[in-house]
């Protein structure tokens, strides 16, 4: 899925809230929101994740989570998945997995983030470690100005997105030597 696309219009099947059901993505227009894709989900990624959950709407976003079908989600856990304060989109048949052509195969500890804007148009994604380190960096880039001047001007080529971020980043770092 290419920069400025909007996100597919798929019915994803998703554990929130205590109840299981079948959400769009339109459903999250109206606030940005990263979408967390992992191939392995343990509980203790859960819990924290709906920890940083609370960071991003703190922020005005969201931090949503999709699961791939190679591991059932909940499966040994002491805290059924529902229970979380996170929404999960569960990918049965890759569907969704497909449509936003995410990464086939990525290793243990590490996610695919993609980056939506209130219209749903992608607007970036990233490949990090599921660490907090990593959710900070995704929360970091929701919150700068590149995000920000993306969704006001969505007919930018992805060229023209990605120079103005390395100018951001440019003008943002300052090295200070002292002796």
């Amino acid at each position: 899925m290419k920069i400025g696309m909007k996100a597919p219009t798929l019915r994803v099947p998703c554990l929130f809230n205590n109840q299981f059901s079948f959400l769009p993505f339109y459903n999250l227009q109206k606030s940005q929101f990263a979408l967390c894709c992992l191939s392995d989900l343990k509980e203790t990624d859960a819990w924290f994740l709906e920890a940083q959950a609370q960071e991003f709407k703190q922020s005005g976003s969201a931090l949503v989570i999709l699961v791939s079908n190679d591991h059932p989600l909940g499966q040994d856990w002491g805290r059924p998945p529902q229970d979380f304060g996170i929404p999960f989109f569960i990918d049965p048949i890759n569907r969704l997995k497909k449509s936003l052509h995410l990464a086939r195969s990525l290793r243990p500890n590490r996610c695919e983030t993609l980056i939506f804007d209130q219209d749903t148009r992608l607007q970036f994604r990233l490949i990090h470690d599921l660490s907090l380190k990593g959710i900070s960096s995704v929360l970091d880039i929701i919150q700068s100005e590149f995000v920000q001047n993306s969704a006001e001007q969505p007919a930018r080529s992805n060229r023209n997105s990605h120079r103005t971020l390395l100018q951001s980043a440019d003008s943002q770092t300052a090295i200070t030597i002292t002796a």
